[in-house]
């Protein structure tokens, strides 16, 4: 049958018919003018990005081979209106482009060659985060999505340039873009890309080597290395594509360094926090919108940090999820960020020092206690975070810090340390941090509770003993605005309270509050130890706008009444408080001064205060205008302290209506 229709004249016809097609339709591309073609491929390529694009030069093709090739000259892809550099997005002078027959009729796209002359790539991002190299809304292609390349065997650039500005991470970026290959080399750096410029006004390097492409596979894994180093980053991978050129999928091993870990910002678009020097390697899987690193590891400062991390840029921002730990957490690794980095002189950044922050080891002349460096608000919008994060031990010179435990939330501006724990050898402070960056200035609030802290595990490095023992409880409760710490403490309202229910003091620190000359003065030219019962110890301090003011504080000890008053400026960070002794028994050779708390928080100031003696109050009346509220103070602080049997044996002392305050203390929470 087969052989029948194959001889019939129909058939006969139809056949030559159709090969007198083919050859007409090449005879005519053949003879053709492609020019005519310039304005209607300009056309699907403008549809297709977005942007405007003209092809002003000559156009021509070669169709009698294996390898048809397609010239181009004069193409010029426009940037959007609103960008201020009003010139092509996109300039190709000339362009070379060869593809392969035999692997287009497989269903494949291969590109034998590729040579572009002289092209000029001028990209911008403004302050509100559009970016003329992305496609507007309702194009066809998501911006983020990685780009899907066809295989090149053969890639050339000759002089090219490219001109960056990008508002939000405040760069600029000028280099030459240069790629060839020697075409018979067989080793491993046939293939090489160079990009040169600066980043920030500082030294900017980009080196690729490949394996050569003659030849390339699209079915086989394609390996190269990179090397990019801006001033004192130096990021280092060794990666493969699977499917050369696919950009939406490869996995690559690396190395990255540096001064500061926000720094590298300006190569990830992440808001990392301040660091000191770092060095992280990993192996990072990139598939479509997603980037995996799971076995992120290596040093920030003395301290060490693994996990696993990921990058989704799905959405609108960035999102960073992570799940990190640190077996040898050194605490002094965190104040940089917090704001108090000191960087080493002579070192160099790729972002100048943040306001408030010096560029050296050596302090500010008016430096605060409280860090004064500025939350860069613009890299905390631009993306979101969830950040789970623990330090199995801790080095803390200051405080015997055992734990250090947080989950970091960034949503849309907003950040959550909720919750956040630091875990003592006895007790820990825990609560939660919330900063709201979404707003012009920034809206902090912090809870945080002090539990079951012993007294005893606090003690100067060469005293055998701690001048106070017990059980100590407490409570801050702060809302401020400002893009700092300092900031925030200066504007700060809310609430500080600490209880100590029981416990033990040094006698020498209650007589010398007395101040019973006789009896301290024996105290201390014998070195006496001893210590007097603490049967309840109470401070609250009110804060409104920064002023912290002690509205009540008392230490009841078995044999001295201590009562203090006065106020602390967290601006200035200023002190101006005093402690007074009454005691319980009549004493000889009293004094009336009180002892006198000055100077700053960094480098506080004890003296006695001269002024009149006091007149001498009993003990009753002292907790009648003094303790009124410390049943108040107690429900703050826990409620559970209402009850305890010294505190409340204190209050009962106090007149009636420090009893009635105690019963309505939930209400004040």
């Amino acid at each position: 049958m087969n052989a029948f229709w194959r001889k019939h004249p129909i058939f006969k016809w139809t056949a030559l018919s159709g090969v007198g097609v083919v050859a007409a339709i090449v005879v005519a591309a053949s003879v053709a003018d492609w020019n005519a073609l310039r304005r209607p491929i300009a056309r699907i390529v403008s549809a297709k990005t977005g942007h405007a694009t003209t092809i002003d030069g000559n156009l021509s093709v070669r169709l009698w081979s294996w390898n048809p090739t397609l010239t181009v000259e004069g193409v010029n892809i426009q940037n959007p209106p609103w960008a201020e550099d009003r010139g092509p997005m996109l300039s190709v002078p000339k362009a070379v482009v060869q593809i392969s027959l035999r692997h287009l009729l497989t269903g494949k796209l291969v590109l034998p060659r590729v040579e572009v002359w002289a092209p000029a790539l001028d990209l911008e991002r403004d302050a509100s985060g559009r970016a003329s190299w992305e496609a507007p809304s309702g194009a066809q292609q998501p911006a983020s999505a990685s780009p899907h390349l066809p295989a090149i065997q053969r890639l050339v650039i000759r002089d090219g340039e490219i001109h960056v500005v990008d508002r939000i991470r405040k760069l600029t970026f000028s280099g030459t873009l240069v790629a060839d290959e020697r075409a018979q080399a067989e080793d491993s750096s046939a293939f090489q890309l160079h990009c040169a410029g600066t980043l920030n006004g500082r030294a900017f390097k980009l080196q690729a080597n490949g394996g050569p492409l003659i030849n390339v596979d699209p079915n086989t894994p394609y390996h190269f290395a990179l090397h990019v180093t801006a001033a004192d980053i130096s990021l280092t991978m060794r990666a493969t594509i699977p499917k050369p050129f696919d950009l939406a999928a490869y996995d690559a091993a690396f190395t990255l360094s540096g001064d500061d870990l926000a720094d590298a910002y300006y190569l990830t678009n992440l808001a990392l926090p301040n660091t000191s020097r770092y060095k992280i390697d990993g192996t990072l899987k990139h598939r479509g919108n997603q980037f995996q690193v799971d076995d992120f590891h290596g040093q920030v400062g003395s301290s060490d940090i693994a996990g696993n991390a990921s990058v989704s840029i799905r959405g609108k921002r960035p999102k960073l999820t992570a799940q990190l730990t640190s077996t040898r957490l050194n605490f002094a690794d965190l104040a940089p960020a917090l704001g108090t980095r000191a960087r080493p002189k002579g070192s160099q950044s790729v972002a100048d020092p943040a306001p408030g922050r010096t560029a050296d080891t050596e302090p500010e002349p008016d430096g605060f206690l409280l860090p004064d460096a500025d939350l860069q608000v613009n890299r905390v919008r631009g993306m979101d975070a969830d950040v789970a994060f623990k330090a199995q031990s801790v080095i803390s010179s200051k405080i015997p810090l055992r734990h250090v435990q947080f989950h970091l939330l960034l949503d849309d501006g907003v950040l959550r340390l909720d919750p956040l724990s630091l875990t003592l050898p006895q007790g820990q402070l825990a609560g939660r941090v919330q900063i709201d960056a979404s707003k012009d200035v920034p809206q902090s609030d912090i809870d945080m509770n002090l539990e079951n802290v012993d007294l005893s595990q606090f003690k100067p490095a060469s005293a055998t003993d701690s001048p106070m023992e017990g059980t100590m409880a407490g409570r801050v409760k702060l809302h401020g605005h400002g893009s700092s710490v300092h900031k925030f403490a200066s504007s700060a309202d809310g609430v500080l309270g600490v209880v100590i229910p029981h416990g033990q003091v040094r006698a020498l620190f209650v007589e010398l509050t007395g101040i019973d000359v006789s009896r301290s003065l024996g105290l201390v030219l014998t070195k006496n130890q001893q210590k007097v019962e603490l049967r309840c110890g109470v401070a609250k301090f009110q804060v409104e706008q920064g002023q912290l003011n002690a509205k009540t504080m008392v230490l009841d000890t078995a044999t001295v009444l201590i009562t203090g008053h006065g106020d602390i400026n967290l601006a200035t960070e200023r002190l101006d408080m005093s402690l007074q002794g009454d005691p319980k028994k009549v004493r000889l050779l009293r004094l009336r001064s009180p002892i006198r708390l000055g100077g700053s928080l960094s480098k506080p100031e004890v003296g006695i205060k001269p002024e009149k003696a006091l007149l001498q109050a009993g003990t009753g009346t002292l907790l009648a205008t003094l303790l009124t509220p410390i049943g108040a103070i107690l429900a703050f602080v826990d409620p559970g302290l209402a009850k305890d049997a010294n505190c409340s044996a204190l209050v009962a002392q106090a007149a009636p209506s420090a009893t009635d305050l105690q019963t309505s203390a939930p209400a004040a929470k």
